[in-house]
């Protein structure tokens, strides 16, 4: 399908493209709102910049359920509704500009990266954790915060509750384990440090989780093109079983790894606080008594963790101090002797 089918297809019809000026003033003002959000990326502002500097930008007639702002990687450019106005700050439009910021081609055109998304010859891995990473990216440039949102017998904080609020919720506690640094600067350019950090904090379960992602955005998508209440009902239903599902791969595999590794009392006591802290972030899953089935029973496994893991520490600590001890009372016994001698 060429590019103009597929936009009268999407119900997009052109009518003019951004003048010189217009994308001039929307390049700065994305370009500072970028690094002043995120200030680990004020090293990239000038990339940033020359980027969207280089991207063309229609204004459009657009019908239909679709959004109001559109990045077409076909054509590598953005349809913007003709009644939006983009000097005013704009959740979507943010959006598909860090979509078109994290794309990365190869010299024949074709799409390397789209941030943590690789596309292969014959698939495309991430696109569901780097789409939650896009969201949280957007929600963050428009200064959103953190609300409660219920979803089926869910109940979780997230700073995205209109859009992509499980995958965003997940994100956030993902950012929470690991720390935004790599991941943001992953999402916006190439920054393999992050797959590697990711891999080594859950290991064997990083497929599953990428998986995981993608699903519920793949649920998502056939939610929003869904009009029989019921099937709509019964995809809401899926993707919260498979968002309780990776909530407990990921906290179950970063706290166990932690652990096993703390070797000190202080260590233990700063990650049990992040563990009761995470609760914040965490989705409740609630069962007909309102009781939180989900914390509850992580809660009692992962702190009988700490306190075996505590012990161990106390018991080795003990028997360096008699080592250390022993080790004196030997060179003092030794000392005592010499005079003796003499």
């Amino acid at each position: 399908m060429n590019i103009q089918k597929k936009l009268e297809k999407m119900g997009i019809i052109k009518v003019k493209e951004l003048d010189h000026k217009q994308i001039n003033n929307t390049a700065h003002d994305m370009a500072d709102k970028i690094t002043n959000t995120f200030p680990i990326l004020q090293t990239s502002y000038n990339e940033i910049l020359a980027k969207i500097l280089n991207c063309k930008m229609y204004y459009a007639k657009i019908s239909g359920n679709i959004s109001k702002v559109n990045y077409i990687y076909e054509q590598n450019s953005i349809y913007i509704d003709e009644k939006l106005d983009i000097m005013k700050e704009n959740e979507q439009f943010f959006h598909e500009i860090i979509q078109y910021l994290q794309t990365i081609r190869k010299s024949n055109g074709k799409i390397l990266r789209m941030g943590l998304c690789e596309f292969n010859d014959f698939s495309i891995n991430g696109l569901g954790i780097n789409q939650s990473m896009v969201q949280y990216i957007s929600s963050k440039l428009m200064n959103n915060e953190e609300k409660e949102k219920q979803i089926n017998n869910i109940q979780l904080k997230t700073i995205s509750p209109n859009s992509y609020p499980l995958l965003t919720n997940l994100i956030q506690q993902i950012i929470y384990m690991i720390g935004e640094e790599e991941i943001l600067q992953a999402t916006l350019t190439i920054n393999y440090k992050f797959e590697d950090t990711f891999l080594n904090t859950f290991e064997e379960k990083t497929k599953e989780i990428y998986k995981n992602f993608d699903k519920m955005l793949e649920i998502k998508n056939k939610i929003y093109m869904q009009r029989n209440e019921n099937v709509k009902r019964n995809l809401i239903q899926k993707a919260c079983k498979i968002y309780i599902e990776t909530q407990k791969i990921i906290i179950s595999k970063y706290y166990n790894n932690i652990i096993a590794k703390l070797s000190t009392i202080q260590e233990i006591d700063l990650y049990k606080q992040k563990f009761l802290k995470h609760k914040e972030y965490m989705g409740t899953d609630k069962d007909i008594y309102q009781f939180d089935t989900f914390y509850n029973e992580y809660k009692e496994i992962i702190m009988d963790k700490f306190e075996k893991q505590l012990f161990k520490i106390i018991k080795r600590n003990q028997k360096n101090a008699l080592v250390l001890y022993n080790n004196k009372f030997k060179n003092f016994f030794k000392k005592i002797m010499s005079y003796l001698v003499d």
